[in-house]
C-alpha cells in the first residue's frame, strides 16, 4: 500500500516546481540550476533534472528525489516528507495505524484535530460567544477567521484530553504535543482553557503548536495574557515564522517581507490586503526564521513596536539579517493619526490601510535610520559628541558586508561629521577587523573533497555523454585502467559494449541497461548527466575536442605516475634483494614510462 502511496505522490509532484518553492532557479539546458541550499557556494553547484526527477549537487555530493529533497531541507524523517508532499499532491493518504507513523507526525496529527476542535467551539459553541464578540471587536472578518483557524478552548478541564483518548492517542503522546500538563498527583488535564486560539504553523502549513489569549481580563494572573505551546518535537519558537506559510508566495512574488512583531498585528495586515508579512511572535529574529526568510527573499522591512523591548528585539535582529547579506529597511509608524496613539501597525491599518501603506513605502534605509537616530540632536561644536556618533555608527557601517555599500555609508558619515573621510577610514578599520565574519561566508562544506583524477574522469564521461559524436576519439584514446574509480570504469566499459553493438546511444535504453547492473550505476550516470550541463553547455566543436583531449592526457599523465611510483617501490625492494635481473627489467620499464610521460 505505501509503495503505491508513494509512487502516486511521485507521479503528481514535479521536482522543478517542487525545489523553486525553496531556492531560485535558473534553466541550464535541458536541467536547472542554483547555488545549493544545503552549503555556502558562490558558483551554482546544485543541478535539477525535470526529465529524471532528481537533484545533485556537485559541491557538497548531496542528491536525490523529492522526497529526499524535503526531507533534508525540512530536517524531517521519510513519514513527514511523505505527508508534506501528499498535501502539496492532493493525495489522501489511505489510513495507516497509528504505531506505524513517526512519532513527529503523530504530534502534528494531535494538533491538527486540537486546532479543528477549539475552531469549531468558537463557531458553534454557546460558550464561544465571548471570544466571537472580542474577534468582531477587533475587526476581524469571518474569511479571516476560517483562514488563520483561529479557535476557542472552552473553560473545562478535560474535554480536548477526551476528544483525543477517543481517537486513539495515548497521554503521553498529546502530553508531548504540548496540548495538556500533569499536576504534581499524575493527573492530566488541558493546557488551554477560556481563551482565544491561535493555531501556529510551520512554512508548509502544518500545525505544530499554539498562541493562547486571555478572554477574561480578571484572570490575567492564571498563566498571563498570551500563553504558548512549550517546545516539543514539533514546535521550537526560534524555527517558526508566523503565517509565513500564508505569505510565502507574496513575499516571493513581491520579492519583499514585512515583519511584525504580533500575530494579531500580521493578520490585520492581511486582512487589509497587504499579504507579504509575517509575525516574529514578540521576540527577535532568529538566524533561523531569517534563513527561512532567505529562501523567498533577501528585501526585508522591520515594523516593531514602538516601545523598548520592541526598538531592542528589532536590533538584534537587524544585526541577524546583515551577517545573512539582507538588505534591511526600517517602517517608523506615525505616533499619531486621527487624534488616535499609534502604538503597533494593528492600530494603524484600524486608522486606514493607506497609512499601513504609506508607512511601508516609506520604509528608510537601515543605515538612514541610523543616521537619522543618532545624528538628530549632534551639535557638531562638540568635539566628544562628535567621537561617540561615528565610533556607534562607524560599528553599524562594519555589519554591512557589501565593500561598496560600506564606501557609501563611509563618505556619507564624513560629510555629516564635517571631517575627512581618511581619518574615519583609520578607525572604520579596526572595527571591521572586529566585526563578526558573515554567515554567509561561513563553509558549511564539510563532505571530503574527491580526488583531482576522479573528477576528470567524472568530467571526461560526462562530456562523451552530452556531446556523444565525439565517442569514437574517445573509444580510441581513453583505456578503462585510466578511469580510477570501479563504478565509473563499469559505466565507461558498458557504454564500449553497447555503442560498438549499435554504433550509436540511445539514453533511454542505455540506462535500463545500466539498471541490469545495480540502481547505483543508475544514479552515477544521471549525476553525470546533471554535470554535463552544469559544465558544458553550449560548448563549440572545437572547445568539446580540446577538452577530451586535455582530460584523456590528464588521466593518462596520472596513471603512469601511479605505475611509477609502484615500480620505485618495487626497484627499492629488488636492490634491497640484491635481484639484479629483476632491478634490471624494472629500470628498463621505468625509463619506457618516464619517455611515456614527458611525451605527452
Amino acid at each position: 500500500m505505501l509503495n503505491s502511496q508513494v509512487d502516486e505522490v511521485k507521479s503528481k509532484v514535479d521536482i522543478i516546481d517542487l525545489i523553486s518553492e525553496y531556492i531560485s532557479l535558473k534553466q541550464a539546458g535541458a536541467n536547472w540550476k542554483a547555488a545549493c541550499p544545503f552549503h555556502n557556494e558562490k558558483t551554482p553547484s546544485f543541478m535539477v533534472s525535470r526529465d529524471k526527477q532528481i537533484w545533485h549537487c556537485f559541491g557538497c555530493g548531496e542528491g536525490g528525489d523529492i522526497f529526499s529533497f524535503v526531507q533534508k531541507i525540512e530536517n524531517i524523517e521519510f513519514p513527514e516528507a511523505l505527508k508534506i508532499l501528499a498535501d502539496k499532491a492532493g493525495v489522501k493518504l489511505k489510513k495507516i495505524d497509528l504505531q506505524s507513523f513517526s512519532q513527529k507526525t503523530k504530534l502534528m496529527d494531535i494538533c491538527q484535530l486540537s486546532a479543528e476542535f477549539y475552531h469549531k467551539a468558537l463557531l458553534n459553541s454557546k460558550s464561544g460567544e465571548i471570544a466571537r464578540n472580542y474577534l468582531q471587536k477587533r475587526g476581524l472578518d469571518a474569511e479571516i477567521i476560517e483562514e488563520f483557524k483561529i479557535g476557542y478552548a472552552p473553560d473545562a478541564w478535560e474535554i480536548l484530553l477526551n476528544l483525543l483518548n477517543k481517537k486513539g492517542y495515548k497521554n503521553q503522546d498529546i502530553l508531548a504535543a504540548g496540548m495538556i500538563v500533569k499536576n504534581d498527583k499524575g493527573k492530566f488535564y488541558d493546557r488551554f482553557r477560556q481563551r482565544l486560539i491561535f493555531p501556529i504553523a510551520d512554512h508548509n502549513g502544518s500545525i505544530v503548536g499554539f498562541t493562547a489569549r486571555i478572554l477574561d481580563e480578571s484572570k490575567e494572573n492564571q498563566g498571563g495574557k498570551y500563553i504558548n505551546t512549550p517546545q516539543t518535537l514539533i514546535y521550537n519558537k526560534s524555527l517558526i515564522a508566523f503565517g509565513l506559510d500564508k505569505a510565502k508566495n507574496e513575499i516571493k512574488k513581491q520579492d519583499l517581507a514585512i515583519v511584525v512583531e504580533g500575530n494579531m498585528d500580521m493578520i490585520a495586515s492581511y486582512q487589509a490586503g497587504v499579504k507579504n508579512v509575517i509575525a516574529s511572535s514578540g521576540t527577535a529574529l532568529t538566524l533561523e526564521q531569517l534563513k527561512l526568510l532567505g529562501r523567498y527573499t533577501k528585501n526585508i522591512v522591520l515594523a516593531f513596536d514602538a516601545d523598548l523591548a520592541g526598538q531592542t528585539a528589532a536590533e538584534r535582529g537587524i544585526e541577524t539579517a546583515l551577517s545573512l547579506g539582507m538588505n534591511v529597511k526600517i517602517i517608523t509608524l506615525p505616533k499619531e493619526i486621527n487624534g488616535q496613539k499609534i502604538k503597533d501597525p494593528d492600530d494603524c491599518i484600524k486608522q486606514g490601510i493607506n497609512y499601513w501603506q504609506d508607512a511601508i513605502k516609506n520604509a528608510q534605509h537601515l543605515m538612514d535610520f541610523y543616521f537619522l537616530k543618532t545624528l538628530s540632536n549632534l551639535d557638531l561644536n562638540d568635539s566628544i559628541a562628535k567621537k561617540q556618533v561615528a565610533a556607534k555608527l562607524l560599528k553599524q557601517i562594519a555589519k554591512l558586508i557589501d565593500r561598496i555599500e560600506q564606501d557609501h555609508w563611509l563618505v556619507k558619515l564624513a560629510e555629516k561629521l564635517n571631517v575627512p573621510d581618511s581619518i574615519l577610514r583609520e578607525t572604520f578599520n579596526q572595527y571591521l577587523s572586529q566585526a563578526k565574519k558573515p554567515v554567509s561566508e561561513i563553509d558549511s562544506n564539510k563532505s571530503q573533497k574527491k580526488q583531482r583524477e576522479y573528477l576528470l574522469a567524472e568530467q571526461l564521461l560526462a562530456l562523451i555523454l552530452k556531446y556523444p559524436q565525439n565517442i569514437e576519439y574517445a573509444l580510441n584514446h581513453l583505456e578503462k585502467e585510466m578511469i580510477p574509480q570501479m563504478q565509473l570504469q563499469k559505466i565507461y566499459t558498458e557504454l564500449i559494449l553497447y555503442y560498438n553493438k549499435s554504433k550509436q546511444i540511445d539514453f533511454t535504453q542505455f540506462e535500463k541497461l545500466l539498471l541490469k547492473e545495480g540502481g547505483e550505476l543508475v544514479n552515477i550516470f544521471n549525476t553525470l548527466m546533471l554535470l554535463a550541463d552544469k559544465d558544458f553547455l553550449n560548448f563549440t566543436e572545437e572547445k568539446i575536442k580540446t577538452e577530451i583531449i586535455y582530460f584523456i592526457k590528464e588521466l593518462k599523465k596520472h596513471l603512469l605516475s601511479q605505475k611509477l611510483k609502484q615500480i620505485q617501490q618495487l626497484m627499492l625492494e629488488a636492490e634491497k634483494n640484491n635481484e639484479q635481473k629483476q632491478l634490471e627489467d624494472l629500470s628498463n620499464e621505468f625509463l619506457v614510462l618516464t619517455n611515456q610521460l614527458q611525451n605527452i
